[in-house]
């Protein structure tokens, strides 16, 4: 096994600068890369398939791991990639030996963390090894050294944004470095495996994945260390879901260890919200909507897949803060209710409208002061709300969500309150569920249906482009 010291000096030897050593022992020479991102200690939509998108696709197999890191079967695995993980939720020292056990066989680790105060828990992981992020800013220019431009002749850190250094000792070999010398992306030996700790930076981290920078040296040096751990490629090479699952009823309530002290405060929270909700909407969500809540370790959001809502486990800094997870759980059930039919245009100010809703019906002041702001927003661009298409492909994102909230005030203001529930009830009606569009044009046929009353030349007058005859609605 070459050590990183002779990093160089291996890669020199590396078919195409790809580097498969040991392509001898493994059963067949693609996929080369099996690797589970982990979401278990912070979640994000960037680790969610997003990372192998931009560095491993092509290469390999990823999986993610969801439960308990140090339960995850990393048997077959030759790549794990890591973040630093969020304060809340530190790193098990079951998860630890298991990161330690994987390393001892040969497999390969990517640490992307930056020091931060609280440290992030990943820090103990390094630390273990003789590494530790530091507070200390980079300083400018960045550079790569030799052994990494061994691997890729042109390999810069042009995109580099604001990121911190890592101290460690001698047994590691830097790959990036700041102005100074300090250590920015470097690794060493682990048994027979190999610990890559860099900072976050580094690496691309939007949910779209459009920022895939560094990837043309940061694809053949993950796939140069991993693949010096052959896999079984025939084999599967599955994700992990979180182990714990109560059934409370209405949904079953899903969660890991790490989870575990937020997951029935946040099902509470729910089953607080939900008869507000149906109180609101007029009916109980479509058939075989939200029958799972998943709790995320992250403050970050949550999203909703229809069957499952997924709750960040301290959003709005829950449990001290209640409002910011009320509206969040109305939030992400609200986009469940709506279901089989997303709601055009609207589809996320509704969502956040039903969790205000909630918020109102419970008596939290918080609720009127987050819509009058996000209407007060959008009458900056529209100050009487008649002017500006929200339909048009250019509006501004506050001028939809504030002129959304208007609408969806004005319908219960002038048809009386309930207005909002007859609108779901006679959606629900004349929607079949194998229905293929739901058009702008169809929701208001529908709402028109709705309140017994034409609404196209309401919606006409707020600058809204619709027209009775683009919709199949209208006669019904």
């Amino acid at each position: 096994m070459p050590s990183t010291r002779l990093f160089a000096a291996s890669i020199a030897c590396a078919t195409l600068g790809y580097g498969v050593t040991h392509a001898q022992d493994a059963p067949t020479t693609r996929p080369i890369v099996h690797s589970v991102s982990d979401i278990s200690q912070e979640f994000s939509f960037y680790m969610d398939g997003r990372f192998y998108t931009q560095y491993l696709a092509g290469h390999g197999r990823d999986a993610r791991n969801w439960g308990s890191l140090h339960r995850v079967d990393l048997s077959n695995t030759n790549l794990l990639v890591l973040t630093g993980g969020d304060p809340r939720i530190p790193y098990s020292e079951a998860s630890l030996d298991h990161i330690d056990a994987f390393l001892e066989g040969g497999g390969t680790v990517l640490l992307m963390i930056d020091g931060a105060e609280p440290m992030p828990p990943g820090a103990a992981l390094a630390l273990r090894h003789g590494a530790e992020p530091t507070l200390r800013a980079a300083k400018a220019p960045i550079r790569v050294t030799e052994a990494l431009t061994a691997l890729h002749r042109t390999a810069d850190v042009d995109a580099f944004r604001s990121g911190r250094t890592i101290a460690c000792g001698e047994d590691f070999e830097h790959l990036v470095v700041d102005a100074e010398g300090e250590a920015l992306l470097t690794v060493r030996d682990v048994g027979e495996g190999h610990l890559i700790v860099g900072s976050r930076n580094l690496f691309g981290s939007r949910p779209d994945a459009s920022d895939p920078i560094h990837a043309d040296w940061v694809t053949p040096m993950l796939i140069h260390f991993a693949t010096q751990k052959p896999v079984v490629t025939r084999r599967h090479h599955p994700a992990t879901w979180v182990e714990h699952a109560e059934d409370l009823g209405p949904l079953v309530l899903e969660y890991h260890d790490g989870t575990a002290p937020f997951a029935r405060a946040i099902a509470d929270e729910y089953l607080r919200v939900r008869p507000h909700l149906v109180a609101i909407t007029g009916v109980e969500p479509a058939p075989g909507m939200i029958k799972r809540l998943l709790v995320l370790p992250t403050g970050g959001g949550g999203f909703s897949s229809g069957e499952r809502i997924a709750i960040g486990a301290f959003w709005g800094d829950f449990p001290k803060n209640r409002y910011p997870m009320v509206e969040l759980i109305g939030h992400e059930a609200g986009h469940s209710w709506v279901l089989p039919h997303p709601e055009p245009l609207w589809n996320e100010p509704i969502a956040t409208w039903l969790g205000i809703q909630v918020g109102r019906r419970m008596g939290m002041p918080e609720a009127d002061q987050t819509l009058e702001r996000q209407i007060r927003l959008g009458r900056r661009f529209d100050p009487d709300f008649t002017k500006v298409n929200a339909l048009a492909e250019d509006a501004p994102r506050d001028l939809i969500w504030g002129k959304s909230y208007f609408v969806f005030e004005e319908l219960e203001r002038l048809h009386g309150p309930g207005a909002m529930a007859r609108y779901f009830q006679k959606k629900r009606m004349l929607l079949a569920p194998d229905r293929k569009t739901y058009t702008f044009d169809d929701l208001v046929a529908v709402w028109s249906q709705a309140v017994g009353e034409d609404l196209f030349p309401w919606f006409q007058g707020l600058g809204f482009g619709v027209d009775a005859g683009r919709t199949d609605l209208r006669s019904r």
